[in-house]
């Protein structure tokens, strides 16, 4: 099974323009053999035998492969959703942080840095680490430092309660986030739109066999609407994975804006 051998996960590991010459590739190549087949090769009065197929026909695998794009898409646009949401989350929650130490009566000190001390945490070791699907014990260690000066901050109870759950909120976003890195895509899903695909070209080629032009035209239109499909998608399903990561810059930002002392 391609989903053993890891072969769609090497595959989205590439760039987009990579994917979708692979991908233009390999339809390509499965076109030619096809009409090798209808045409061409010995088995070829055998498969002149089975024309008169309609070609509505090419419907059902073609109909099959539009739904499973269109699932497969919005899972993918919903987890890239979801990371967003908590990368803004997280980055709201640390906002807030800052303005209660400024306002609030917090030690100057020990808040600023340890939320300082986080963010450096996440954005130079964890994010990387999140590529792989990890997090980073570093960034786990600066939480929690974080969460203990904020416990035993010396202001006014209502401002601490709001200070504490504010923390609160940051750890759960920043679960959030690991729960979308952590969460790699099922390559059972893929593996099944591109053998969908394979099957649509298989019904095409069947649907003209009278003559090989007008079935590697037939053939070239779907391969091209599946590439452009299959290879967009593909592109962000690892929505902190590159190429098309999502950015650490807006958390990167308030570090100007925190002491380094």
């Amino acid at each position: 099974m391609l989903e053993h051998i890891g072969i769609i996960h090497l595959w989205m590991a590439q760039s987009t323009e990579a994917m979708a010459l692979t991908l233009t590739g390999a339809f390509g190549a499965f076109a030619l053999f096809l009409a090798w087949l209808s045409f061409a090769s010995p088995v070829t009065p055998f498969a002149q035998t089975l024309k008169g197929v309609v070609p509505p026909f090419v419907g059902v695998p073609a109909t099959l492969f539009g739904l499973l794009m269109t699932f497969l898409s919005h899972d993918v646009w919903e987890v890239n959703g979801m990371a967003y949401r908590a990368l803004a989350q997280e980055h709201e929650q640390l906002v807030t942080l800052g303005a209660l130490s400024d306002n609030h009566g917090v030690d100057a000190a020990a808040l600023p840095r340890a939320i300082r001390d986080y963010v450096e945490a996440v954005v130079g070791l964890e994010w990387k680490a999140m590529e792989n699907g990890e997090e980073s014990p570093e960034a786990e260690s600066a939480l929690n430092t974080l969460t203990r000066v904020a416990s035993s901050a010396k202001i006014e109870p209502a401002f601490q309660r709001v200070l504490i759950e504010t923390v609160m909120k940051l750890r759960s976003a920043r679960e959030q986030r690991l729960a979308v890195a952590a969460a790699y895509p099922d390559d059972r899903k893929w593996a099944a739109v591109i053998i969908i695909a394979f099957i649509t070209q298989v019904s095409l080629a069947v649907a003209h066999l009278e003559r090989a032009r007008p079935q590697l035209l037939a053939q070239a239109i779907f391969g091209a609407a599946a590439v452009v499909a299959i290879s967009l998608v593909a592109s962000v399903v690892e929505p902190y994975s590159p190429p098309k990561a999502v950015s650490s810059d807006s958390l990167e930002q308030l570090l100007g804006k925190l002491p380094k002392e």
